[in-house]
């Protein structure tokens, strides 16, 4: 279960290759994301839906 309690989707920014789908209500979840994760691994695009599930989240630099 992520930290923040949503869902983290999206490739590794550091490790080619890697696509994370991590989340904890995969059961209901898993139509709608099946079907964005094939189209953004086969067309290798970042869609805009799942801006918010990236993993970078985490680790954003605060600039002051």
């Amino acid at each position: 279960m992520p930290k923040d309690g949503y869902p983290i989707v999206g490739f590794h920014d550091q490790v080619k290759g890697l696509y994370l789908a991590v989340m904890h209500s995969a059961i209901t979840l898993s139509p709608v994301i099946s079907r964005l994760i094939a189209k953004e691994i086969v067309d290798n695009v970042q869609l805009e839906e799942l801006e918010g599930c990236r993993l970078s989240r985490f680790y954003k630099v605060n600039k002051i």
